[in-house]
């Protein structure tokens, strides 16, 4: 990374002035493109409605107008410039995922209006849904286990669909062309409100080529996801019960790295024909019963994901020269079901003027339905045929109780007490392999956490806050029951004897809007117990329960975790000129501890983030005009990992630093809006961590949008 880079970035991210963006729901038409606005109201930051301003987390909004601007097809690549967010897509660029704060994304809650998609994998939910049937998404950073329940360890991602509108008739259509993939996308959207009655239905579908970077073209990265989305709601004398359908359909290839291909595999093909997901939900509330209750909500949802893995991997030279009777050709197929009901009952009560508790009970089952199969040869000269098979079935269920308490207090203080306790139980309900490593077992849990916030607003324009979360994360029933075939030509162990994760996370930050200058920062300090991973049979322990073989794996619970960091976003509106300069980023460190080693080779940037300058102004009475340009970068990044060709070695993989410029342009016209990216526009080669394939080089993206 060039000098002047790096030196830009720190000032970024150790300036008091800055932290999580916090992106307008809703932006008034004289504010540029991603305007900050610290009175929007959120609903995650404490689940009900509180401004950005006075939330007792870090929490950053994007709103509709941020998500038509941004041109994306997917919304990892909306919230990409979020600080503390990264993206992980892995091998799979059309399953991309969630990362906050350098957590994997199995470790965040992901909610479609509240109501959360769980995902029984080691790599976490990809998010489906399509940017242009998204009214505002909004990220909580930390640990919110308490109002969100497992998995929210690294935080949230609520993202709010579009509902009725405010005509009886309205809708949009929306297309865009990739260069970089030779892709496109094409949505249609119709809703509406009348007589108390809302009504929302969309299409949409995005198709991808393989991805074009200036290394050449990453083969098997296309991808194509179809998404349809009905609802209805009715709204009467403070009542209000809604009905949702939705179906999203992905599929994908999966790309690897040509020099791994060429020194560990001599063949390594994977893909994912199948990852579906189908859900109905059902909410009720009710408004102000009487003096005491705010608001009483409850909603259901049934939702199943279907998904498919196939590979084809077989021995490279070099493991063949190095030991033949390590030799294997193996066909693998990875299918499951899961299903999912949830039900979550929440009152919001006003006792006092200065005092707002929520009380709430949640229910979640999962139930998983998977096929594992391996089949090929093995050995010397490839001579012994392999055959094995593992059909089941496991559960897990989570009852919970939760409230949280807010009170504003004398000297111009609030503070905001929280807790949650979980009653968990999870097993392997029936089996049927050939393969002994499997067994049936059950586990349970039953823990508390708490949360804790105290603000200050005694400074004009200025909110300071200081607080701790705890966060908790279960296994899921890939690492506690099921494991894979999937990987090389070794098999991923479960563990049922693994400890649930548990976090604290300290943090301290300011929010302060005068004038045109917005300013958002916080800093953190979190440490994790039993950080669940995946390690070696070869180090583990071969002989070790639940290890058959050191060419193996498992998963197993590190000692800790630990991470520091700083995350700020600031910007300064010059009236007059239509000039908005700003900056957002983060700087963290990770650390990984385990028996008597440690590592901070986590695969982290150390420093990443965007500084750019955006120019809005009127074109003609009803037309704006924007630009944005900027520079998006980030540190060297370096994982510490076991090796591919060796079960008992390490590897280490490097990311080096990297920063790209990149132009936005578009213009807003009545109903019509027309959007134009320009990206790496010096056709830079590079990943932004161990966790992306390489990057598209230069390319264009292309939007038009009518709105009727």
């Amino acid at each position: 990374m060039p000098m002047v880079w790096k030196r830009a970035l720190l000032v970024v991210c150790i300036s008091p002035v800055g932290a999580p963006a916090a992106w307008a729901a809703e932006e008034a038409t004289s504010q540029g493109h991603g305007s900050m606005v610290l009175d929007a109201l959120v609903v995650s930051a404490t689940r009900t409605e509180t401004s950005v301003m006075e939330s007792p987390v870090s929490v950053s909004v994007m709103g509709e107008r941020e998500i038509k601007r941004s041109n994306a097809a997917s919304i990892a690549d909306v919230l990409r410039d979020i600080p503390g967010v990264s993206i992980d897509e892995s091998s799979i660029p059309g399953m991309k995922r969630i990362k906050i704060r350098g957590e994997e994304a199995r470790r965040g809650a992901v909610l479609i209006d509240g109501q959360e998609i769980t995902d029984h994998t080691s790599y976490g939910a990809p998010i489906l849904v399509d940017p242009a049937l998204i009214e505002r998404i909004e990220v909580v950073r930390g640990p919110h286990s308490v109002l969100y329940g497992s998995k929210a360890i690294s935080g949230v991602i609520n993202i709010i669909t579009k509902k009725g509108g405010d005509k009886p008739f309205q809708g949009s259509a929306g297309a865009s062309f990739m260069s970089a993939t030779q892709g496109y996308a094409a949505n249609a959207l119709m809703q509406g409100t009348k007589d108390g009655w809302d009504y929302r239905l969309f299409v949409g579908r995005t198709e991808e080529g393989d991805r074009r970077t200036p290394d050449g073209d990453l083969p098997n990265s296309n991808s194509d996801n179809k998404s349809i989305s009905g609802y209805v709601a009715y709204r009467a004398d403070g009542h209000k019960i809604s009905l949702a359908v939705d179906r999203y359909e992905l599929s994908s290839g999966s790309t690897t790295s040509p020099s791994t291909i060429g020194t560990a595999f001599s063949k390594f093909q994977l893909d994912m024909p199948t990852r579906d997901l189908q859900k109905v939900g059902a909410t009720y509330e009710l408004d102000r019963p009487n003096d005491w209750i705010a608001k009483l909500h409850v909603d259901a949802y049934y939702q199943t994901i279907d998904r498919l893995f196939t590979q084809q991997v077989a021995a490279g030279p070099v493991i063949i020269a190095q030991a033949p009777a390590a030799n294997y050709d193996y066909s693998h197929r990875d299918q499951d079901t899961q299903a999912t009901k949830g039900l979550t009952a929440q009152a919001d009560w006003t006792p006092h003027p200065d005092h707002l508790l929520i009380t709430g009970a949640q229910y979640l089952r999962d139930d998983l339905d998977k096929s594992m199969t391996r089949s090929g040869r093995s050995g010397v000269g490839l001579a012994t045929a392999v055959n094995r098979y593992a059909d089941m079935e496991g559960h897990t269920e989570t009852v919970s109780i939760y409230g949280e308490d807010t009170w504003k207090l004398p000297a111009d203080f609030s503070a905001v007490f929280g807790a949650r306790q979980y009653w968990i139980n999870s097993g392997l309900d029936s089996l049927r392999s050939n393969d002994s490593g499997y067994k049936t077992r059950s586990t349970s849990d039953a823990a508390p956490i708490f949360s804790g916030t105290l603000l200050y607003s005694g400074v004009p324009n200025t909110v300071l806050r200081g607080g701790f979360a705890q966060g908790y994360v279960y296994p899921t029933l890939v690492q506690a029951f099921t494991g894979s075939y999937f990987g090389a030509s070794s098999t991923v162990r479960p563990n049922s004897d693994l400890k649930p994760e548990t976090s604290g996370n300290w943090e301290f930050g300011v929010r302060h809007g005068s004038g045109g200058l917005t300013v958002d920062a916080s800093l953190f300090r979190s440490k994790a117990k039993n950080y669940i991973a995946s390690l070696s049979c070869g180090i583990y322990g071969a002989t070790v329960s639940p290890c058959t073989a050191a060419s193996e794996t498992t998963y197993v619970n590190l000692d800790k975790a630990e991470s520091t960091g700083i995350e700020l976003a600031t910007e300064y509106r010059i009236d007059g000129l239509g000039l908005t300069p700003y900056a957002n980023g983060g700087w963290i460190r990770r650390k990984y501890f385990y028996r008597s080693a440690s590592s901070g080779m986590t695969g982290t940037p150390t420093v990443s983030g965007r500084i750019g300058l955006r120019h809005e102004r009127t074109l003609w009475d009803g037309a704006t005009g924007y630009a944005d340009l900027y520079m998006r970068g980030a540190s060297r990044s370096d994982e510490l990992s076991q090796g591919s060709s060796n079960t008992s070695g390490i590897s280490i993989t490097r990311i080096p630093a990297w920063r790209t410029f990149n132009a936005s342009f578009g213009a807003d016209m009545g109903g019509y809006h027309l959007g134009l990216d320009l990206i790496n526009l010096t056709n830079l080669t590079y990943q932004t961590n161990p966790d992306e394939a390489n990057q598209q080089g230069r390319s264009v993206v292309v939007s038009v949008r009518a709105d009727f």
